[in-house]
């Protein structure tokens, strides 16, 4: 049982969340979809590295419904299940009757054996190719957001049985070439020297905060690098992209190049002149559901 001062502590905190999510639209978003339902419990998926032989485990949430098909969510650099569009995005389903996975990737959330500055891309690619084809069942609509993007194009090429339609928020694809100029630039000589010999240096955004990272990831990203040659991208599902003008992490002209080197001619760029890098506020959490939406009708479906 908790104890008085305990209690008291959580209805303080709950006042100032209540107040706070009042005047954060991100944050009422989040309360009004999650006021439904309690979430799934949460289970542990076993992954053998394809490297190294460890174990890991990935935490993930999976909920059931009638509709085809499911719904899994590839969340963006440092992100999990938890974030903004994840958690809103299970009440959504929940409502609609979508079956729907989400997951924390290696080092994040509550997934288990692996410290977040041992991560690296190509672990994050692994994790969500074993929660698509081993947590999901039958063909997904994927909706990759940030760094997703670029997982989901590389499990799309891979997997295209298993990915029936791609939903891209901001797709970050090939962003460690911006990131590392970025670090470098804000490094003195000595944290420089460390980045380079191996070290862990901390990369700031005045938007997230700061984040652990060596150059091994971004070294690690340069090999599984996509090319954006016109067609390059050899995924040929329906797609649809939205991208915020307002970003300042991904140009909103990326998405321009990635429409040209997506093989599949059934691609639909949706541009929101007030929107930023996350997509997370009210307005534009509505924005991707109703495309969710158009994507998976009867009519939609028709037309594939």
């Amino acid at each position: 049982m908790p104890s008085p001062l305990q209690l008291r502590i959580a209805q303080e905190v709950f006042k100032i969340r209540s107040l706070y999510s009042k005047c954060n639209p991100v944050m009422a978003a989040s309360n009004k979809f999650h006021a439904s339902a309690a979430d799934p419990p949460t289970e542990f998926l076993e992954v053998k590295d394809e490297q190294t032989g460890s174990i890991r485990k990935i935490a993930y949430m999976k909920s059931p419904g009638p509709r085809s098909p499911g719904i899994i969510y590839i969340p963006g650099f440092m992100s999990h299940k938890s974030g903004i569009k994840s958690a809103t995005l299970s009440q959504f389903c929940l409502k609609y009757g979508f079956p729907y996975v989400r997951y924390d990737p290696s080092g994040l959330g509550e997934s288990e054996g692996v410290h977040v500055t041992e991560t690296l891309f190509s672990m994050w690619v692994q994790d969500a190719k074993e929660i698509l084809l081993r947590a999901t069942d039958g063909p997904q609509l994927v909706v990759g957001s940030s760094m997703g993007g670029w997982i989901s194009c590389l499990l799309a090429e891979k997997h295209p049985e298993k990915i029936e339609k791609i939903l891209f928020i901001a797709p970050g694809i090939n962003f460690h070439v911006r990131y590392d100029k970025v670090l470098r630039s804000q490094l003195d000589a000595k944290s420089l020297q460390k980045y380079e010999e191996g070290g862990v240096v901390s990369l700031y955004n005045p938007d997230y905060g700061s984040f652990p990272l060596r150059r091994a990831q971004f070294d690690d990203m340069a090999k599984l690098a996509l090319s954006l040659e016109p067609g390059a991208v050899n995924v040929n599902c329906p797609i649809r992209i939205l991208h915020g003008v307002q970003d300042k992490d991904v140009p909103f002209k990326e998405s321009l190049e990635l429409l040209k080197a997506l093989k599949s001619t059934d691609v639909r760029l949706i541009y929101l002149k007030d929107g930023d890098h996350r997509l997370a506020s009210e307005e534009k959490l509505e924005v991707m559901f109703d495309t969710i939406l158009d994507m998976t009708s009867s009519k939609s479906s028709s037309n594939v």
